[in-house]
């Protein structure tokens, strides 16, 4: 009788059907199949449409599938072998971990995120994570590779038309000395517009390594300011317009980035002081103040006598932070040469500043990420919005301080692009009074003579 029932199962498809939903409970592994059997049974059912043909199993190839799951899973449990006597135990090549102590200050980029994403900056929990592990592993590297940098800055992103650039800000306490036969163009490393590095990735893979930005010169810069071309995302493509740039996208990369830099770093007045003693790192000769105390109204900060830059000011004539020559000189002499450009004191307020001009070239808000009216809100947060360098930000929540900047890389432009003028056409060319030829002036009268005396 029960030959007959088997038979007259397999032969319905019943018999199969049972086979592939057992089958089913053997690779999903649910903690309660009964409860659940209905939905793996329409799941086997499915997976069997849509496969074309069932696979033909029988009762003892799924007690064979249950018999090595349960060797698989008995194994997971049991320690490993012992190496016999007289053979070495093979073990795999580890690398020597690279002790914390020694890495770079860099701050926590899935956490900081959440404080310039008050001002709406937000890269997404996937590209903040992927960003953040390609920070830290390019901090490892430069560890390993004896670069010792004290602090690694997220300086933002700029966008591209083909790849996207993602820079971080490397300081360091110090920096190596020009060689000896290297003329010096500008300003050294850890002075003015190089006092710090600049190192992109594109970040499409995770094989995209970091490349170090080129330091940046005066001639570069000088014509890098009249230049307005939309990135690539390759470093080593031509920077095509007028006028004419000699460099690759890298070196036109490097100075909007000082650019940005130097205009749009600010910070709340108070949180640094200048370091007249010398005693901290900061290329800029400046530190933070120990005694600074945030505002207990929030609201206060949204005005521009309430922030100020802590980044030197770049003197455009001259493409550099600093009058050169002035170190040898005494304080009349150097005096002398500062008043011939327009200089500015480090931490001078955005209300006197030439480069920020007050309001008119920030705008001011509250913000709050818990949805409700920021002036409520214990937590809110004040943002910076440079209007001059669109995509600039500096947020401000609790002790929290964060510039980014997320934008093309391009000034905002004073006015819409015009076509130049066609030139002044030419005047017509005048022409002259033709004379008589001489020549035949004087045969035309001999023959007239000639003709006469006939």
């Amino acid at each position: 009788m029960t030959e007959a029932l088997q038979s007259k199962l397999q032969q319905s498809g019943a018999w199969q059907h049972l086979a592939n939903t057992l089958m089913q409970v053997i690779k999903e592994q649910p903690n309660d199949p009964l409860a659940i059997f209905e939905s793996l049974s329409q799941a086997a059912e499915k997976n069997a449409v849509s496969a074309g043909s069932s696979v033909q199993l029988d009762a003892k190839d799924v007690a064979k599938a249950v018999e090595a799951l349960g060797r698989t899973a008995d194994a997971l449990y049991k320690p490993p072998a012992k190496p016999v006597e007289g053979e070495e135990e093979d073990e795999p090549p580890t690398e020597e971990p690279v002790p914390t102590e020694s890495w770079p200050f860099t701050r926590d980029l899935t956490k900081i995120s959440s404080v310039f994403g008050c001002a709406g900056v937000n890269f997404g929990h996937e590209e903040t994570y992927k960003l953040s592990l390609a920070i830290n592993s390019f901090a490892v590297e430069q560890t390993k590779a004896e670069n010792v940098y004290s602090s690694i800055r997220f300086f933002g992103k700029v966008l591209g038309t083909t790849r996207n650039y993602y820079i971080v800000e490397c300081s360091k306490k110090e920096w190596d000395p020009p060689a000896e036969d290297t003329p010096l163009n500008g300003e050294p490393m850890g002075k003015g517009v190089n006092a710090r590095e600049f190192w992109a990735t594109n970040l499409s893979s995770p094989s995209d390594k970091w490349t170090k930005l080129p330091e940046l010169r005066p001639e570069l810069l000088k014509v890098a300011v009249h230049v307005r071309r939309l990135f690539t995302g390759d470093l080593e493509a031509e920077v095509k317009g007028y006028p004419y740039f000699k460099w690759k996208e890298a070196g036109y990369l490097r100075a909007q980035i000082a650019q940005i830099t130097h205009e749009t770093v600010v910070s709340p007045t108070g949180v640094y002081m200048k370091d007249e003693e010398e005693i901290g790192d900061n290329p800029d000769g400046v530190v933070v103040d120990p005694k600074f105390e945030k505002p207990r109204d929030m609201a206060a900060m949204l005005s521009a006598k309430m922030w100020c830059h802590h980044r030197p000011y770049i003197i455009s004539e001259l493409g550099m932070c600093s009058v050169p020559g002035t170190e040898d000189d005494d304080e009349e002499a150097a005096e002398a040469k500062k008043q011939m450009y327009y200089t500015e004191e480090i931490l001078t307020t955005l209300d006197k500043s030439k480069r920020s001009a007050g309001t008119e070239k920030w705008r001011f808000s509250l913000c709050s990420a818990l949805g409700v009216r920021p002036s409520l809100s214990e937590d809110a947060a004040v943002c910076a919005q440079s209007l001059v360098w669109p995509g600039a930000y500096c947020v401000v929540k609790g002790n929290v301080c964060v510039n980014v900047y997320v934008g093309n890389g391009l000034r905002k432009a004073d006015r819409p692009p015009i076509p130049a003028d066609p030139p002044t056409p030419a005047k017509e060319f005048k022409l002259v009074k033709e004379q008589e030829d001489p020549i035949l002036m004087a045969t035309a009268e001999t023959v007239v003579q000639e003709a006469k005396e006939e």
